[in-house]
C-alpha cells in the first residue's frame, strides 16, 4: 500500500472546533438564538448542493483532503427552533480531492477499508441532531459501528429556495476524533512503536440547506 493511505485519518456536515460531549441524556426543549425566528415544521435536506468536507494531517503536517456524500436527511423546526433531526452519509462513496488517477483510487479503496472505515460492514453514517443551543449543535454520530456525542458550533439562517419557499442553511465544522470511532490506524495514542502517524483528529466541515417538506 503506497504512503498516500496512511496520510488521510488523522482524517467532513462543515474555524471553530467542536469538542466531544459527555456521554450523557439531552435535554430535547431548549433552543438557541441561533435558531430563533425560524419558520416551523418539517425539513428535508436538499441532495441537490449539500457540502460536506474532511481533512487529515500526519504529525509532520502533510494531509489529504476529501469529501463524505450525503445520502439523505431531515429536522424539526419547533417553535422557531431546531430540535431534533438526522442526516445520513453513504460512506461507500467518501472521495479524495486533492489527488487524481491511480493516486486518488487508491487512497479512497484504503479508506474504505477495514484500516478506516469498514464500508463492507458500516456502509452508512448518521449524525443525528439532538439540539441547538447557543449557536451550538448537540449531536451524536453513528459512524463505524461506534456512536459519540459531539458539540458543533453552528450558522443558521432563513434563505430562499426555488418555489417561493424558504428554505434553512446549517453550516459549521467541528474536530471527530477518529480513535473513538473505532479508527485507529497508525494512531500514536495505540501505537507509540511507529515511525509515522496520523492524527486523532479529523476536521469536518459542512454546509446543506433543508426546504420544507410539504
Amino acid at each position: 500500500m503506497n504512503k498516500f493511505f496512511s496520510l488521510l485519518l488523522g482524517a467532513s456536515l462543515l474555524a471553530a472546533c467542536g469538542t466531544s460531549a459527555p456521554e450523557s441524556g439531552h435535554d430535547h426543549n431548549h433552543g438557541s438564538e441561533a435558531s430563533a425566528n425560524l419558520t416551523d415544521g418539517l425539513y428535508a435536506i436538499t441532495k441537490v448542493a449539500p457540502k460536506v468536507t474532511w481533512s487529515a494531517e500526519k504529525l509532520t503536517g502533510d494531509g489529504h483532503q476529501g469529501t463524505l456524500a450525503v445520502s439523505g436527511g431531515k429536522f424539526k423546526v419547533v417553535e422557531g427552533q431546531i430540535q431534533d433531526g438526522v442526516v445520513n452519509f453513504d460512506m461507500t462513496q467518501i472521495a479524495v480531492t486533492d489527488l487524481t488517477g491511480e493516486e486518488k483510487a487508491s487512497l479512497e479503496g484504503h479508506l474504505r477499508s477495514g484500516d478506516f472505515f469498514n464500508v463492507e460492514t458500516h456502509p452508512t453514517a448518521v449524525l443525528t441532531v439532538n439540539s441547538i443551543e447557543d449557536n451550538t449543535l448537540s449531536a451524536s454520530l453513528d459512524m463505524n459501528g461506534v456512536k459519540v456525542d459531539y458539540s458543533i458550533p453552528v450558522s443558521i439562517s432563513q434563505t430562499d429556495v426555488p418555489g417561493d419557499q424558504q428554505g434553512i442553511a446549517v453550516t459549521g465544522k467541528f474536530n471527530m476524533d477518529r480513535t473513538k470511532h473505532n479508527i485507529t490506524y497508525h494512531s500514536q495514542t495505540f501505537d507509540d512503536k511507529l515511525d509515522w502517524f496520523i492524527k486523532d483528529d479529523v476536521t469536518v466541515g459542512f454546509a446543506v440547506m433543508g426546504v420544507p417538506v410539504q
